[in-house]
C-alpha cells in the first residue's frame, strides 16, 4: 500500500461540542435554554423518551397533496374573496395547517384546492359543506 491510498485521520471536533449541541437541538426544534448543564441533559432525556412530533414524509407526496398544483400557463384562475378580519383569521390558520403538517411552505391555493378535491372524495365532508351551504 503506498502513502497515496492510506487512511486520513478524521478531523478533532473537540471545541465544536457545545456548539454542536446547540444546532442539534435547533434542528429538532427544542427552545434555547439557559441552565446548568444537569438541566439541559436531563432535557435531552426527556426529548429523547417524547415521540416526535413531525410526521414522516410519505413517498410521493412531498407537497402533502395529491398531485402538484398546474403550471401556471395550464391553471385555471379562480378568485376567492374574503373581508379583511376573515382573511386574518384565515391567514393564521393556514399559519397553524403548515406548522401542523411539518411543512416549510403553504399557501392558500393549496389548502382550497385540497378542500374541494376532499369535498368531492370523502362524503363525510360533502354532506356537512351541503349543510354549511343550505
Amino acid at each position: 500500500m503506498n502513502a497515496a491510498r492510506s487512511h486520513t485521520p478524521a478531523p478533532d471536533l473537540g471545541g465544536l461540542g457545545e456548539d454542536w449541541e446547540r444546532l442539534k437541538k435547533l434542528r429538532r426544534g427544542e427552545p434555547q435554554e439557559a441552565g446548568s448543564p444537569d438541566q439541559e441533559q436531563q432535557h435531552d432525556d426527556d426529548q429523547a423518551a417524547a415521540p416526535r412530533r413531525r410526521r414522516q414524509s410519505v413517498p410521493g407526496r412531498s407537497r402533502g397533496g395529491r398531485r402538484p398544483p398546474p403550471a401556471a400557463a395550464d391553471a385555471v384562475p379562480t378568485t376567492v374573496r374574503f373581508d379583511p378580519e376573515e382573511s386574518s383569521r384565515i391567514d393564521r390558520f393556514i399559519l397553524e395547517l403548515r406548522d401542523d403538517a411539518g411543512r416549510r411552505a403553504l399557501d392558500k391555493a393549496e389548502v382550497v384546492r385540497e378542500l374541494i378535491r376532499m369535498g368531492m372524495e370523502h362524503e363525510p365532508t360533502r354532506k356537512a359543506l351541503l349543510r354549511r351551504l343550505r
